[in-house]
């Protein structure tokens, strides 16, 4: 319960300064275009309107309208809501330890490990929330406008949460030990681009230096990192296959798997080092 109260604490903290309810009324604002500019043509069951022009279901390379419109708005929206949800948060575990506010967290009936992973847990948890509210509302919007009810596109949002887990691991041992909100979200930032490359190294980073050992210290940071990059792919990948790709290619757990890992191990790292400060 002392825990279950600091998680509570922190996605109020996240309430009172407006994060939340800013990306909630940017989720509404784009949830209700889509609902106005969507719907099925009342003459044929495979043509829907999207803001008043006719489309076929099937008018994309064979591929299904409604499905290349999901996918590429989850590439989209996810690639946007990461950003922009650490842009928001990364504050929350620099903030507390401001002078005066540490004295006061740390008087609390929890140990430096349960209240740093509180924090954390909690900052996911706002932005969980609004990630829940916007795949929800966009698949009622489908089914109830056109009648395609997409499982795989509701269901991805349990990964892409698990993505941005993972994803605030680095923003928070950043935070932890720079004490700086800016650096957080810089580092932050860089991280997604570096996870990009790495995911694309023997197309790209291999060829810049062709050293074996160069070579198995980009794998070593690839493997002890979480893989955001091919999270992000995977989850969309649920979803469907977007029509210019040349070759299907199947979701795979494994990224996940790897980046649970990886952000355990950062975890365990932020939290000895936050048990050894003298604040």
């Amino acid at each position: 319960m002392r825990l279950w109260g600091m998680i509570r604490f922190t996605i109020g903290e996240t309430l009172r300064k407006g994060t939340l309810l800013f990306y909630f009324g940017v989720g509404t604002f784009i949830l209700i275009i889509f609902a106005s500019g969507i719907g099925q043509s009342p003459e044929d069951s495979n043509v829907v309107t999207l803001f008043g022009n006719p489309v076929s279901k099937q008018s994309i390379q064979d591929h299904n309208v409604v499905e290349f419109i999901l996918v590429m708005l989850h590439r989209q929206s996810v690639s946007a809501i990461m950003l922009f949800g650490i842009f928001g948060i990364a504050g929350l575990i620099p903030s507390m330890l401001e002078k005066g506010k540490i004295d006061l967290f740390l008087s609390k009936p929890l140990t430096r490990g349960e209240l740093l992973m509180a924090r954390s847990i909690g900052a996911v948890s706002g932005i969980s929330i609004n990630l829940i509210y916007f795949f929800l509302g966009i698949w009622l919007i489908f089914g109830l406008r056109i009648g395609v009810w997409h499982w795989g596109f509701l269901s991805s949002v349990i990964y892409v949460i698990i993505a941005f887990f993972c994803y605030y691991s680095v923003v928070a041992i950043v935070g932890l030990i720079t004490r700086s909100t800016g650096f957080s979200i810089l580092l932050a930032f860089l991280f997604s681009i570096i996870s990009w490359g790495l995911e694309k190294r023997e197309q790209g980073l291999y060829v810049i230096w062709d050293n074996s050992i160069y070579h198995r210290l980009l794998d070593g940071l690839y493997y002890l990192t979480p893989q955001l990059s091919a999270m992000l792919e995977n989850s969309t990948r649920i979803v469907g296959e977007m029509p210019l790709m040349q070759q299907s290619v199947e979701f795979t757990i494994i990224p996940f798997v790897y980046s649970l890992l990886a952000t355990s191990l950062l975890y365990f790292l932020a939290v000895l080092y936050f048990s050894r400060q003298d604040y």
